[in-house]
């Protein structure tokens, strides 16, 4: 391979690690908003929690944007380097090959790591604050069911308002 073609390649690996790495960082701050519209729920404020939802759809957006970066640039990367476009092939050649150091590759290495933990800390918050929807969901039925059975449990003496008609 000729210098340029390595010094090509060797951007282009620079230049996903960092893609990588910008990605974990959106992740990470998704997961963070999510964090606290869970709090938000969890304490009733229902105004922040609305705030938050859009908070989370901007940086969503964000991290669509970033992986189309990534998947773009490990396409590239992966070409040069004649191989798969996945962290474990693009690693095994960059460790292979002759135009990275040890610090270059470990880099990388710890750049795909992070990227894995911060989508699987994502995945347990998202878990937890589907669970508590669904929780408000069904306590919210559950109290609309007792209304509704509280308003026609006591005949006509009940008004549609919730008040007691006490004339007649």
């Amino acid at each position: 391979m000729s210098e340029p073609e390595t010094q090509s390649l060797s951007s282009s690996v620079r230049d996903l690690t960092m893609a990588v790495l910008d990605e974990a960082d959106l992740i990470d701050e998704l997961r963070e908003a999510v964090v606290r519209q869970r709090d938000a729920i969890k304490d009733g404020d229902h105004a922040e929690a609305q705030d938050l939802m859009k908070d989370i759809q901007d940086i969503s957006f964000d991290v669509q944007a970033q992986e189309a970066t990534r998947t773009r640039l490990a396409n590239a990367a992966a070409a040069g380097l004649g191989c798969e476009p996945k962290v474990s092939a693009l690693y095994s050649a960059i460790a292979a090959h002759s135009a990275f150091d040890e610090n270059e590759t470990s880099l990388f290495n710890e750049a795909g790591e992070r990227l894995k933990h911060a989508v699987s800390t994502l995945k347990m918050e998202m878990a937890v604050l589907s669970g508590l929807v669904e929780h408000n969901e069904r306590f919210g039925a559950m109290l609309l069911s007792e209304w509704k059975r509280l308003n026609t449990g006591f005949g006509s003496g009940l008004k549609q308002s919730g008040g007691l008609d006490f004339r007649g």
